[in-house]
């Protein structure tokens, strides 16, 4: 993990205006310590959690956690929060981090926002400033509830590297009614990006990457200017001694490497600007085969994206 801070600079994100390192389900143990407190899994975290978070900080990123609602956790099986609210939001704070994000798994006869504004209590007695992220999937519209709540939720379900899917998140997004939109402390997640992920990045639904360089950057854009956070899952290193993607693995030294599709796409920081505008979401502007997107940027002037989901090419002007 501490690699791939480093590599978090090596590779540009930083530089670019990513200031977030996140990891997600399967870092905790498989059981809670005597007084009850997550604990970091022992094997890999030798040292605990907390010596990660400082390395984080110190090279000036923030860190997130995951963390479940319910009574596992839905990848890795590890503890749920259910029952332990308090004790969590409590270690997370000790652990100085700065996101937490909680999933819905495992959480048969709860509501989501009984239960979410529970835990948004919690990190709140902690009195550490953290960024709450909730993941219902959006199955609960969460735009109309989530901003007494946390500062951003998942507005979609699960987003995978297939072109169909990507397609699916980005039509589900558009259904939120523009003045629920999101803006500032209260923005709709649409799911972490895929950028340039084939074989190189194993997806939990078990989905291998298929999209072309244009519909990647599609997905990009798109989640820019409808304000959704910019969460790249991507390996940071390139542990073999072939290419990440072309040949087939050979154990080799580890190295900071993203692709040069990747360092395109991910890396522009016109796209970027216009994703961390402060300024309310984009909307749609013309539906149809072939839509226009509008977003009002904070210097008075307007961004657009044409988003062309059909399989024939459009020819359009504005």
């Amino acid at each position: 993990v501490k690699l791939s801070v480093d590599a978090f600079h090596s590779v540009g994100l930083y530089a670019a205006g990513y200031r977030h390192f996140h990891l997600d389900d399967c870092w905790a143990d498989s059981e809670r310590n005597a007084s009850g407190f997550l604990q970091a899994e022992r094997d890999h975290f030798p040292n605990g959690m907390k010596a990660v978070v400082d390395y984080a900080h110190s090279k000036g990123l923030t860190f997130g956690l995951y963390t479940c609602a319910g009574t596992q956790t839905c990848v890795g099986g590890r503890p749920g929060s259910k029952g332990h609210f308090r004790e969590d939001a409590a270690v997370f704070a000790e652990w100085g981090v700065d996101v937490v994000k909680m999933d819905w798994c495992h959480t048969e006869g709860m509501d989501p926002q009984e239960t979410y504004s529970q835990f948004s209590k919690e990190l709140n007695r902690t009195g550490r400033p953290i960024h709450f992220n909730m993941c219902e999937w959006g199955k609960d519209a969460p735009w109309k509830w989530g901003p007494k709540v946390a500062q951003s939720w998942r507005a979609t379900g699960d987003h995978t590297p297939i072109w169909e899917d990507t397609k699916k998140i980005i039509a589900e997004r558009t259904q939120i009614p523009d003045d629920e939109s999101g803006g500032p402390y209260a923005w709709n997640d649409m799911d972490m990006l895929e950028t340039g992920n084939y074989r190189q990045a194993a997806h939990a639904n078990r989905k291998t990457g298929n999209m072309t360089a244009t519909e990647y950057q599609t997905e990009f854009s798109m989640w820019a200017i409808l304000a959704s956070p910019l969460i790249v899952t991507t390996p940071l290193l390139n542990c073999s001694k072939t290419d990440q993607i072309a040949g087939n693995f050979t154990p080799g030294a580890c190295r900071p490497s993203i692709t040069p599709l990747q360092k395109k796409i991910l890396l522009n920081e016109e796209v970027i600007a216009i994703n961390q505008d402060d300024t309310p979401a984009g909307r749609l502007l013309k539906d149809g085969e072939w839509m226009i997107y509008g977003r009002n940027l904070s210097d008075g002037s307007m961004a657009i994206a044409f988003y062309n989901p059909s399989e024939v090419v459009a020819k359009v002007s504005l």
